[in-house]
C-alpha cells in the first residue's frame, strides 16, 4: 500500500497525472453514452454505435496510459511500432467488450464484457510498457501485477453490470466512473510494483518536462477531438434520428417545406407518392398538393387523387424557419361517413330511401314546385296478397320479393323520380313536374312491368299492386295532406278489387276517409261504454203474443248521435273490431235476458267474422255461465253468407254450439246464396224469411211464391218459420193466411229498451230514434 501511495505521490507529475484522469473520465463517459445510444437505436445503426463506442473506449484507455506514462518520472523513449500496436489492441478488445454488452444476454453478457474490458486495459498497459523497454530495464512484481489485473477487471465488470441494469443518468455516470477506476487502478497498482533501470546514460535526458508536456498536449488534443467528434455524432444522430424517427413513427404523411419547396418528407409521404424521399426534395409542394380549401385538400398520390386533412405549423429546421405539413388521409373517413349517411337515409333491404329521407326530399321538391310554379304527383303503392308470400316462403322469401319490386320500380321510374320504401310492403314515388294524367300513365307503365316480372314468378305469381295518386297543388298544398289523399286513393283502389290505379277523388275518398275514421273510433267504442242494445219482439202468428226478443246493437256516437249498424257494421267487420263488439253484445244480452220471464227466448245475431273465430264457442259459454241464462232460451241467428265457404271449422263450431243446448236460426233466408244443402247439413232449429219478400207482396208475384216455397220447405224439414218485416196490417193479413209460426216487424213493436219482467212489446219503455230500414240493422 505504501509503495502505491509513494508511486502516485512521488513518482508521477501531478499536472500530467490530472490531465490523464480527466481524459479518462471524458472518454469513459462518452463511450458509456454511446453504448446507451446503441441500445436505443434501430438494429441497422446498432453495430455502428457499438464500434464507435469501442473505438472511443480503446482510444481513451490508450490516451490515459500514454499521458500517465509521460507523467511518470523515469527516463523513457517510445518505439513507434509498439506504441501504434498498443492503441490498435486496446480498440480491438474494447470493441469486443462493447459488442458483448448487447449480443450476450443478461448478466453473463455483462460479466463477459467487463472481463474483455479489463483485458483491453491490461493488454494495452503491457504493450505500452514494451514500447519503452528498449531504453530501460523493467522488473515487475508478480503479485502486484496480478492485483492490478484483478482490480482493473473487477471495476470493469462492475461498470458493465451497472450499465446492464441502470440506464438512468446516475447509472450511466456510475458506470463511467467505474471504468475510470478500472483504468487508473490497473495503471497505478501495476506501476507501483515495477522497477525501472535505464540501460544507457543518455536515456536519462531523453525527454524533458517540456517534451513530456508537449507530447501530452498533443495526445490530449487528438483524444479530445476523437471524443468530441464521437459526442457530436451522438448528439446529431440522436437529434436528427429522433426527428426523423418521430416523423416516420407518425402514421400520417409529414412534409417540411421552405418557400414552397419540399426540404424533407417522411416515409409515409414518400410511399403515397410512390417515389423515394430523396427525389422529392427541392420539388414544389404544389405539384403534389393540387387542391386546398382551408384544412382540407386533395393530394395527387400514386394511386390517384386522395382527400386529405391538413395540419400546418412552423418549426426551426437546420437553423432556418420551415413550414411543416401533416397530411392525414381521410378517404376512409369520408367513405365511412358516406355509408353512415346512406344507411341513415336508405332502407337497408331495398336500397330505396326510407320514410324520413323521402319526406325531406318531398318537402324540398314541393318548395321548388312552389318557387317554379310547377306541379308534382305522389304515388303510394301497396302490394296485394304479400302476407301469403311471407306465410308460405318465410321472411327470407318475402325479402327477396321486396328487392325485386325495388328493381321494377327503378326500371319503371327514371330521373327525376324519387323512390322510397315507406315500410313493410308499402312504397312511394314522387314525380316532380307531373300532373295527374302523366302520373297515371307512369303508374300504368310500372303496373305493366310489374305484371310481366311477377306474372310467372315461382313464389309470387298471385302478387299484385294497388296505386293511389295525389297531385300538388290540386289535391293538397302540403306534404301531409298530399300523403293523406294519396293514401285515401290507395284505400279506394284496394276496396274496389285491388290491382288498380286510382287518383284522388274529393267526394269518393272523403266517404272512405270517414269510414276509416269510424274504424278507428270503433276500436275504442266498447271500452268507452258507447254501445248499447235495443230489443224487437218476435210474436206468435195466431195470438200475437211475444215469444222472444231479438237484440239489436246501437252506437251512441259522441258527435253523430245514435247510429244503427247500417252505418258502421261493415267497417267493424273489416277492421276486426266486430269480434270485441260481438263478445260484449252477447254477454250483455244474456245478462238482461236472465231478468225476463222464463218463457221468453233471446235472439242474438252472429257475424261471419265471429263464426270463423275459434273463440265464439267460449264466448257463448262464458256469457251463459255469467248470466245463468238457460241455453235453451238463447237463439243464435246466422246469415247464409256466413256459410258460403264449406269449411270444416264452421261445421265444427255449429255442432259445438248445438252441444251446449243453444238453438241455431237461419237468418235472412232467400236474400243471399240460398242453399237447401245448408238446411240439411247444419242443425238449424228455425228459418227466418227475409223482409224484402214481405215488402214486395202485392207488387211482385214471385215474392209470394218464394214465401210459400220457403214455408213449405221449413215445415217439411221440421223447422219453425219466422216471417220478418211485417210493418202494415195488410201485410199481416196476407202472411197470416200462409200460417207461419212467428212474425216480426214494426207492426208488433219497434226496437226499444226493456226493463224488468216483460210479457209483450207494449212493455218496451223506450223507442229507437234511428229508424231502421232493412234487416242489416241487426248485429250481423
Amino acid at each position: 500500500m505504501f509503495r502505491l501511495v509513494s508511486c502516485i505521490t512521488e513518482q508521477h507529475n501531478w499536472l500530467l497525472l490530472s490531465v490523464a484522469v480527466c481524459v479518462c473520465a471524458a472518454g469513459s463517459l462518452a463511450a458509456i453514452f454511446m453504448l446507451s445510444r446503441a441500445r436505443q437505436c434501430v438494429k441497422a445503426h446498432r453495430n455502428l454505435w457499438l464500434a464507435v463506442a469501442g473505438t472511443v473506449l480503446g482510444g481513451t484507455i490508450w490516451a490515459t496510459h500514454f499521458i500517465a506514462m509521460l507523467s511518470y518520472n523515469i527516463p523513457v523513449s517510445y518505439q513507434v511500432a509498439e506504441t501504434g500496436f498498443s492503441i490498435v489492441a486496446a480498440i480491438a478488445i474494447s470493441c469486443l467488450a462493447t459488442f458483448s454488452t448487447l449480443y450476450l444476454v443478461g448478466r453473463r453478457g455483462a460479466v463477459a464484457a467487463g472481463i474483455l474490458l479489463g483485458l483491453a486495459i491490461a493488454t494495452m498497459h503491457a504493450i505500452g510498457l514494451s514500447a519503452i523497454s528498449s531504453s530501460v530495464l523493467m522488473e515487475a512484481d508478480a503479485v502486484t501485477t496480478a492485483a492490478a489485473w484483478a482490480l482493473g477487471g473487477a471495476f470493469a465488470v462492475g461498470a458493465m453490470l451497472v450499465l446492464s441494469r441502470r440506464m438512468t443518468p446516475i447509472g450511466l455516470v456510475l458506470a463511467g466512473g467505474l471504468i475510470v477506476m478500472a483504468v487508473c487502478s490497473h495503471h497505478f497498482v501495476s506501476m507501483s510494483g515495477l522497477s525501472v533501470t535505464p540501460l544507457f546514460t543518455g536515456a536519462v535526458d531523453a525527454l524533458t518536462f517540456v517534451d513530456r508536456a508537449g507530447i501530452a498536449i498533443g495526445v490530449c488534443v487528438v483524444s479530445s477531438l476523437l471524443i468530441a467528434t464521437a459526442v457530436a455524432a451522438l448528439f446529431f444522430d440522436r437529434h436528427l434520428t429522433d426527428v426523423k424517427g418521430l416523423a416516420n413513427a407518425n402514421f400520417e404523411a409529414v412534409v417540411l417545406a421552405r418557400a414552397g419547396d419540399i426540404v424533407h418528407v417522411n416515409e409515409r409521404f414518400a410511399a403515397l407518392m410512390g417515389r423515394p424521399a430523396g427525389e422529392l426534395r427541392s420539388l414544389p409542394l404544389s405539384d403534389f398538393l393540387v387542391e386546398r380549401d382551408g384544412p382540407h385538400g386533395v393530394l395527387q398520390s400514386s394511386v390517384g387523387p386522395l382527400p386529405v386533412e391538413i395540419v400546418e405549423g412552423v418549426i426551426e429546421y437546420r437553423g432556418r424557419e420551415t413550414s411543416v405539413f401533416g397530411l392525414r388521409d381521410i378517404s376512409e373517413r369520408l367513405e365511412t361517413n358516406r355509408q353512415l349517411a346512406h344507411h341513415a337515409s336508405h332502407d337497408p333491404l331495398t336500397g330505396l330511401l326510407n320514410r324520413r329521407a323521402f319526406n325531406r326530399r318531398c318537402e324540398d321538391a314541393i318548395a321548388e314546385a312552389i318557387a317554379g310554379g310547377k306541379g308534382l304527383s305522389l304515388l303510394t303503392l301497396d302490394l296485394d296478397r304479400f302476407k301469403s308470400i311471407n306465410d308460405v316462403h318465410g321472411h327470407a322469401g318475402g325479402d327477396e320479393i321486396l328487392q325485386q319490386v325495388a328493381e321494377v320500380l327503378h326500371s319503371s321510374f327514371g330521373h327525376p323520380a324519387i323512390l322510397a320504401r315507406i315500410g313493410g310492403d308499402e312504397f312511394s314515388v314522387l314525380l316532380p313536374g307531373h300532373g295527374t294524367f302523366d302520373a297515371q300513365q307512369c303508374a300504368s307503365i310500372f303496373m305493366a312491368r310489374f305484371k310481366s316480372a311477377f306474372g310467372g314468378h315461382d313464389k309470387a305469381s298471385a302478387l299484385g299492386v294497388s296505386v293511389g295518386v295525389a297531385t300538388f297543388p290540386e289535391h293538397g298544398d302540403g306534404l301531409k295532406m298530399l300523403q293523406g289523399n294519396a293514401d285515401a286513393a290507395l284505400y279506394r283502389a284496394k276496396s274496389q278489387g285491388k290491382g288498380r290505379i286510382c287518383a284522388f277523388d274529393r267526394f269518393l275518398d272523403q266517404q272512405l276517409r270517414t269510414r276509416r275514421r269510424l274504424e278507428d273510433e270503433l276500436r275504442a267504442a266498447t271500452e268507452a261504454g258507447q254501445l248499447f242494445l235495443l230489443y224487437q219482439p218476435i210474436v206468435e202468428t195466431v195470438s200475437g203474443e211475444a215469444k222472444g226478443y231479438e237484440a239489436l246493437l246501437r252506437w251512441r256516437h259522441p258527435i253523430y248521435g245514435v247510429l244503427s249498424p247500417a252505418v258502421f257494421i261493415e267497417a267493424a267487420e273489416e277492421s276486426g273490431s266486430i269480434l270485441e263488439m260481438g263478445k260484449w253484445a252477447l254477454a250483455e244480452a244474456c245478462r238482461q235476458a236472465a231478468l225476463w220471464d222464463e218463457g221468453l227466448f233471446l235472439a242474438v245475431n252472429v257475424s261471419p267474422r265471429q263464426l270463423l273465430s275459434a273463440e265464439l264457442v267460449d264466448h257463448v259459454k262464458i256469457a251463459l255461465e255469467a248470466s245463468r241464462l238457460s241455453p235453451e232460451r238463447l237463439e243464435l241467428e246466422i246469415t247464409e253468407t256466413s256459410l258460403i265457404e264449406d269449411r270444416a271449422d264452421v261445421a265444427g263450431c255449429l255442432e259445438a254450439l248445438t252441444a251446449l243446448g243453444v238453438k241455431l236460426v237461419m237468418d235472412d233466408y232467400g236474400s243471399g246464396y240460398s242453399s237447401m244443402t245448408n238446411l240439411r247439413r247444419y242443425p238449424f232449429h228455425k228459418l227466418k224469411i227475409d223482409r224484402s219478400f214481405v215488402a214486395a207482396l202485392g207488387n211482385d208475384p214471385v215474392a209470394e211464391v218464394i214465401i210459400d216455397c220457403a214455408l213449405a220447405l221449413g215445415k217439411a224439414l221440421g223447422l219453425k218459420v219466422v216471417v220478418e218485416g211485417v210493418e202494415t196490417e195488410a201485410q199481416r193479413v196476407r202472411v197470416v193466411d200462409k200460417v207461419p209460426d212467428q212474425l216480426q216487424g214494426f207492426l208488433f213493436g219497434r226496437p226499444g229498451v226493456i226493463g224488468g219482467k216483460l210479457r209483450g212489446p207494449e212493455d218496451a219503455s223506450w223507442v229507437d230514434p234511428s229508424v231502421p230500414s232493412r234487416s242489416a240493422l241487426k248485429l250481423c
